[in-house]
């Protein structure tokens, strides 16, 4: 859904200009460490999602650091199997790819909890700044306002100067031609005015979680 509501449906973020997109100046300080600060938490390991699609395998870098409980979700999800043949319900192309969601009508999913979990945006930080965390390649939750995420995500296949509303969990690896090929695919006119609902939608085969030395290779149709 384009606006903010208070029930099920998840919010894909809004394509049109208004002025909810005028994100307010936010100044980022580093502060320095003393002599005697306790050293920095280890970084967590990178983690990896391969999705393969009919028109080939997009991977994905999670960031746990930056959204430990939306990565956690994403993998808990991945790993039994929550969006193994699920249709890419909404695209729009120049825009975002949208899949996750069971019922494929974009009011359905759920977290691997079973209810919806809060936003991790920290929206001082340089990953949200200005939006300037919203660039091509960028993996983020739709949702249906503040703290309503479930097993809904995006793909944006352009930049776009989103709001800070849709917490960032991942960003495209490798795979990014196979993510234009994807939002290629023919659509009609959408309840949100726009051509975002697939004739044909394009099905996510796969999601398979990975470790950085376990080769990308695509699952057999």
């Amino acid at each position: 859904m384009l606006t903010p509501i208070l029930v099920q449906p998840a919010r894909s973020p809004n394509l049109w200009p208004r002025a909810a997109l005028i994100v307010a100046i936010a100044l980022f300080a580093s502060c320095g460490r003393s002599e005697n600060a306790a050293p920095a938490a280890p970084k967590p390991p990178p983690i990896f999602a391969v999705l393969d699609t009919e028109k080939g395998a997009i991977e994905i870098e999670l960031l746990p650091g930056d959204a430990p409980k939306t990565v956690e979700n994403f993998r808990l999800l991945a790993e039994r199997g929550y969006f193994d043949g699920l249709k890419f319900h909404r695209i729009v192309k120049d825009f975002m790819l949208q899949t996750g969601d069971p019922l494929g009508t974009g009011k359905g999913g759920a977290s691997v909890w079973g209810k919806p979990f809060d936003d991790e945006i920290r929206k001082n930080s340089p990953l949200y700044r200005l939006g300037a965390g919203y660039v091509r390649g960028i993996v983020a939750m739709a949702n249906a306002g503040p703290n309503t995420n479930g097993s809904q995500f995006f793909i944006l296949q352009r930049d776009y100067p989103l709001p800070p509303n849709y917490t960032i969990f991942g960003r495209v690896s490798q795979g990014l031609a196979v993510v234009d090929a994807l939002a290629e695919t023919p659509t009609k006119r959408g309840l949100d005015g726009m051509m975002s609902v697939p004739i044909t939608p394009p099905v996510l085969r796969k999601v398979t979680i990975r470790q950085p030395a376990t080769p990308m290779v695509p699952a057999k149709p």
